[in-house]
């Protein structure tokens, strides 16, 4: 794959990440909660394929680019 391929890959995740809006009602932060731990599930395992892909592949480059700030 190429940086290009990289990069429309971490577009596409950042794009679907769930987001915190300010007034979340209680029972749809369960619902936010879960939606959070499954992105990051994906954001990891793509990171694990793509770094499997290429040993000089830049993880925390691509969960920056993502929108992952932690991990």
């Amino acid at each position: 794959m190429s940086r290009k391929d990289y990069r429309a890959l971490a577009a596409a995740l950042k794009w679907v990440k769930p987001s915190n809006p300010l007034s979340t009602p209680q029972n749809h932060k369960a619902v936010l909660e879960a939606m959070s731990k499954q992105w990051l599930y994906t954001v990891d395992s793509i990171a694990d394929a793509l770094t499997s892909d290429n040993g000089r592949f830049d993880r925390e480059r691509f969960n920056r680019a993502c929108g992952r700030t932690e991990g």
